[in-house]
């Protein structure tokens, strides 16, 4: 089957859906979705398929998940990019163990990828519920090999035997210790390239008194093989063959977690938790002709965090008080300098140097819950974070920051009908550039916010919430270099936020959500607290919704947004009128600076179609109609600023359909 005919084929089986199911007595629920979806200049086809049943002295689990996007370009061409994963699991009990046969396959087009993995294994018990599963195997890999000159480079599909094991045991009690281990590794050798995929974890916790102690431990090691991609790698040898060159990544991770935690009769909680880890990576050039350059290249990181808290609470009061600290150290290195010229190796230190930094920072957190009566809360977050990012020498991205972030609200209920909600946030946000190259960038960001929240509730069918927001944010340079102009900015935003429904009953709801904001931007005088606007952008949007039905739902409604923005280059299309009757018309265009309004309108629908057993069909779909206008400032053409002026009033019109189509099918 070639390409388009299973893209085809696996689109349509995405919209029409799965329907014959497998005979046989249902081991558990099975679950098929898919979708189409039509938005601007994408199209979007989705199917997934989680199918588990019994067959005779068989257990079949199988997952597939199908992805699959069409841009639309500006040539009226399509770009695709498809995905499609899945995965397998048949067992059956043999001799008294268990028989697993596990595969996988992925797909992606973008890449050119397709792989596929086969094992089989038999499961073993060990000393109390551990379990042991070795498995053995074979894989098939499919991808872009080497290329001569420009061309696109060929696909090469390797295979090669595969083996791995899984390992677990679910929480058992050990010596009153709760444990819990799993784990998997899969290694494949795919000549010439090698795969490796090792994961594990192990857990133990203790609870003696009142006291938690839980220990945590994740390891990881994984090698991904690539056929090198720079052509100049792909030389040919003298005895003919192609050189075929392979990068090849190697990552080990591992994560320790460290979790006490101390309680109290009087409602008082005492923690602290700490957490190592550090990752290694390598990536290695094999298989490269002679005399050819090639750099291969080690990073390795470090994090060391920690954090002891408090807490209080007793009925609805709530305290909390932590402190978290914590060091991080990344190194870069070239593995094959000794091998490099002197100029090369120090060149390519250089950029990776470049990225080494060493980052320490201090966390101190209060929370606050505070009921005062019975009809009022006070609520208190405030933070205060400290970081030092160091780098050396030859990166000037060394840095201090200081951030200060802070909440303070209170709740109150008027009445069993009416709450009004307060709140103020604000915050302060200093950074500091330690090398004279960027210090010019150090500045100072504040921000504050006021926000009042009202929910009505008339009656139960009834729901309105009304929130007011009014933000102020000021950022402002330490020192401003001689001969530049100063960039402190200020932004100050009004904002609308209305949520409402109702329920007339019989199946019939009205729901109603709209937002409008006005935002100004300026330049900042800090000295006199003062701004001289230079833009001002102002927003509206509103959708109002009918929904009709209890088992089968159907809505209509109604989408409008608008937005104002000032524009310093807006062109518009015109028609320049010829003074001779007997000369055409000539278009024209004019670009001047102005205020810019996009208007967009249309209606939106939508159907849910319950069937059986959770399964559904939903369809939703809503049309944009977008109008683009302008009203421009400054001198027009002599002669044609009537016709510039009801041009750019008439605007561009754009009609966009969206289309949305999904379902879900049980058995």
């Amino acid at each position: 089957m070639c390409p388009r005919s299973l893209r085809a084929a696996l689109r349509l089986a995405a919209v029409v859906g799965f329907v014959f199911g497998v005979s046989g007595p249902v081991e558990g629920q099975s679950l098929y979705s898919a979708g189409f979806e039509r938005d601007i200049n994408r199209y979007r086809w989705t199917s997934d398929l989680s199918f588990s049943e019994r067959i005779g002295a068989w257990t079949l689990d199988l997952k597939n998940a199908f992805r699959s996007d069409a841009f639309a370009l500006f040539d009226d061409r399509l770009s695709f990019r498809d995905e499609d994963r899945l995965s397998l699991n048949l067992r059956r009990t043999l001799g008294g163990h268990l028989f697993s046969i596990y595969g996988t396959a992925g797909w992606f087009s973008l890449s050119r990828v397709l792989s596929h993995s086969l094992f089989a294994g038999m499961r073993f018990s060990g000393p109390g519920e551990l379990w042991f599963e070795p498995l053995l195997g074979a894989s098939v890999d499919r991808r872009p090999g080497f290329s001569e000159g420009v061309s696109r480079a060929p696909l090469r599909t390797d295979a090669g035997p595969a083996v791995g094991f899984r390992f677990g045991m679910p929480s058992t009690f050990v010596d009153e210790y709760e444990i819990e281990l799993q784990g998997e590794g899969r290694f494949q050798k795919l000549s010439p390239r090698q795969g490796r995929s090792i994961r594990a974890f192990g857990s133990a916790r203790r609870i003696f008194e009142q006291t938690r102690i839980r220990t945590s431990v994740k390891v990881a090691s994984v090698r991904r093989d690539a056929y090198q991609a720079a052509s100049f790698l792909n030389r040919t040898e003298a005895s003919g063959r192609l050189a075929e060159t392979v990068e090849s990544t190697r990552s080990d991770t591992i994560i320790a977690t460290i979790d006490i935690e101390r309680s109290f009769q009087s409602g008082f909680l005492l923690g602290g938790r700490l957490d190592i880890s550090a990752n290694a990576r390598q990536v290695r050039t094999l298989r490269a002709p002679e005399s050819v350059l090639f750099f291969d290249s080690d990073f390795s990181r470090r994090v060391v965090e920690g954090e002891i808290s408090s807490s209080f609470s007793r009925n609805e009061l709530f305290l909390r008080f932590s402190v978290r600290a914590g060091a991080e150290v990344e190194r870069r290195s070239l593995a094959n300098e000794d091998a490099l010229p002197i100029a090369q190796a120090a060149q390519k230190l250089n950029i990776l140097r470049q990225a080494d930094n060493d980052r320490g920072f201090i966390s101190v957190q209060l929370n606050a819950r505070v009921p005062v009566g019975s009809r009022t809360v006070l609520q208190a977050d405030v933070s205060a974070n400290i970081l030092r990012h160091d780098t050396p020498l030859v990166n000037p991205d060394d840095r201090d920051e200081l951030f200060y972030n802070g909440l303070l609200g209170v709740r109150t209920r008027l009445s069993r009908y009416l709450e009004i909600q307060l709140q103020l946030f604000a915050s302060y946000f200093h950074t500091v550039y330690i090398k004279s190259e960027r210090s010019a960038e150090n500045n100072i960001h504040r921000s504050l916010r006021l926000r009042p929240t009202i929910r009505w509730r008339p009656a139960s069918s009834t729901r309105i919430d009304l929130a007011t927001q009014v933000r102020a944010t000021y950022t402002v340079d330490d020192f401003l270099l001689p001969g530049r102009r100063p960039t402190d900015q200020s932004a100050r935003e009004l904002r609308y936020d209305l949520d409402a429904e109702h329920d007339f009953g019989n199946g019939i709801r009205l729901l109603a959500t709209g937002r409008l904001s006005d935002l100004r931007l300026g330049r900042f005088l800090d000295d006199v607290f003062a701004e001289i606007p230079f833009d001002t952008l102002r927003t509206g949007s509103a959708w109002v919704r009918l929904q009709v039905g209890r088992r089968i739902s159907a809505e209509i409604g109604f989408r409008s947004f608008i937005r104002s923005d000032f524009n310093r280059a807006a062109t518009v299309k015109y028609i320049r009128k010829a003074d001779d009757p007997n000369e055409e018309d000539l278009p024209a265009t004019v670009t001047r600076p102005g205020r810019e309004i996009i208007a967009q309108n249309g209606p939106t629908v939508s159907l849910v179609w319950p069937l059986r057993d959770g399964a559904f069909l939903r369809l939703d779909g809503w049309a944009t109609v977008q109008r683009i206008t302008h009203r421009l400032y400054g001198d027009l053409p002599e002669g044609f600023e009537d016709a510039i002026r009801r041009s750019a009033r008439k605007g561009k019109r754009t009609l966009i359909p969206n289309l949305a189509i999904s379902m879900q099918w049980t058995f």
